[in-house]
């Protein structure tokens, strides 16, 4: 049986005060901190909890229980019971059987589900009057083409959790458990809040011990081993905690950093397990090293920042890079980390430099594109090189949003800030375009007598875009905000 080890901080490189300044500092700035583990490999390093939570206790670990449910699909499709592509409708007739279903939500794919690219820009059970939340997401209308762009949709994870449970028979955490879990020591007396009809709450619901959150964030960070034993597909591992899916329209820097498989990716290169509220599993695999807590942020907007920032400043600094404790792990994988066709994909951050044109635009050149009917009232979309000449991808670009009589059109670079006006205004403003894992981020901010900004976040499927818009100052960029898709209009009408 996996048993923890208790060691010195300084026995690998971290100062005992740094170790204390951390925790001085984040109780300092008020965050209501439950409890915490330093983990390098398997030796606590440091752990601590505050009434009325000690070691024992099961708290509500939130949206980390995403990632549990990641793994235990990642376990089916190890067992070929699914494929990753599967269209999520074949496998829930009773919602799709007798009622029409929507052309978005029928298209929608396993992993288009898994990495949050689902066709809905909200979680679904929270607007569908159902005890059955898994009903839900099968009934509400979507509002963009999945497979695009990021949306962060609890209901996603939690259609998955429902899929585990119907193909295995077991609840979501027994089937972890009897599968990896209970070889980690991961307590029997954890369980996941189920909905108004059994099923277990796949997006938030987990109640555990930060040991067990410790367990799973171990297996993860050796890519799913144990000393020789493979008790998660490493492969599938690798993958769903790479940076997959570009996330720059979030709110918050440690929000901004990529996603992969219900996993977030951090600002140092790694991947996290968050849940609302400061539930962390920072996990850093070339350090061999994992930050856990849990707490209560909830309503202090700058306590989850205060928690990653103190994090980074106190003890980040002197995690070194070190071989993993399972040097399994590390077979047939070189020196990379990384799955197969994801390099160049984790490159961390918002302003992270354009990688040059994604797969998915390539040989499409730009265009001009029609949009369905969509509560921004966009109408079309074009862009191209600046002038119509050929287009190869790194010269002056021209992006043209129209909505009704209001037309926008900007000049920018790919790759760099261009100086220009804010059209229809005398208002000075800067454009630039990135090219980020196959998605346009287009970003103009206003830097004149009104500050402001609009980010428009546009993916391919097939020759469909799905476009995501995010913006501040009201009067400039009038309420764009929201998801839409669009075609290229020389295909003419798909209705």
């Amino acid at each position: 049986m996996f048993s923890w080890e208790k060691a010195q901080p300084e026995a690998y490189g971290i100062p005992t005060d740094a170790a204390a300044e951390f925790e001085k500092q984040v109780l300092a700035a008020g965050v209501h901190l439950h409890g915490f583990i330093f983990l390098q490999g398997r030796k606590i390093l440091a752990e601590k909890y505050y009434e009325p939570y000690g070691q024992e206790s099961l708290h509500r670990m939130y949206s980390v229980t995403k990632s549990f449910a990641a793994l235990a699909v990642g376990l089916l499709e190890k067992e070929g019971k699914i494929k990753l592509g599967d269209r999520i409708c074949d496998y829930f007739p009773e919602y799709t059987k007798d009622t029409e279903i929507y052309p978005w939500c029928e298209e929608m794919t396993i992993e288009d589900m898994l990495s949050m690219r689902t066709c809905y820009g909200s979680t679904t059970y929270k607007i569908y009057d159902s005890k059955d939340w898994t009903k839900s997401f099968f009934r509400v209308e979507p509002d963009h083409i999945p497979g695009t762009v990021f949306s962060y949709d609890t209901s996603s994870s939690h259609t998955l959790a429902a899929l585990v449970e119907k193909l295995t028979g077991k609840k979501l955490l027994d089937y972890l458990r009897d599968e990896a879990l209970r070889e980690m020591g991961f307590s029997e007396e954890a369980y996941i809040i189920p909905d108004g009809v059994g099923v277990s709450q796949g997006g938030s619901g987990m109640m555990s011990t930060l040991r067990d959150v410790a367990c799973a964030a171990y297996l993860c960070n050796h890519y799913g081993w144990l000393e020789d034993r493979e008790l998660l597909p490493e492969a599938y591992i690798r993958k769903a905690t790479s940076n997959l899916v570009p996330t720059d329209l979030q709110p918050v820097q440690d929000e901004q950093c990529g996603y992969g498989y219900f996993f977030w990716m951090p600002r140092k290169e790694g991947f996290c397990m968050y849940g609302m509220g400061g539930q962390l599993a920072l996990c850093f695999p070339k350090k061999d090293f994992c930050l856990l807590t849990m707490a209560d942020t909830i309503g202090n907007q700058a306590g989850l920042q205060i928690l990653y920032d103190c994090f980074y400043h106190f003890v980040y600094p002197y995690l070194q890079e070190r071989p993993l404790d399972n040097p399994k792990a590390f077979v047939e994988a070189g020196d990379s980390g990384k799955p197969a066709g994801t390099e160049g994909a984790n490159a961390h951050g918002p302003a992270a430099a354009s990688e040059g044109p994604g797969a998915a635009f390539q040989g499409i050149g730009g265009g001009r594109y029609r949009f369905y009917p969509n509560p921004m009232n966009l109408t079309t979309l074009e862009y191209g090189r600046r002038g119509g000449e050929p287009w190869s991808g790194w010269e002056e670009m021209e992006l043209r949003l129209c909505r009704g009589t209001d037309e926008y059109c900007f000049s920018f670079y790919m790759g760099a800030w261009k100086e220009g006006v804010f059209p229809g205004s005398h208002m000075r403003c800067r454009c630039r375009g990135d090219w980020k894992q196959g998605h346009l981020i287009f970003r103009v901010y206003l830097v004149d007598e009104e500050q402001g900004h609009l980010i428009l976040d546009a993916a391919f499927r097939d020759q469909r875009i799905g476009v995501r818009v995010g913006s501040t100052n009201e009067p400039y960029f009038k309420g764009l905000r929201g998801f839409a898709s669009a075609w290229p209009e020389q295909s003419g009408n798909p209705e």
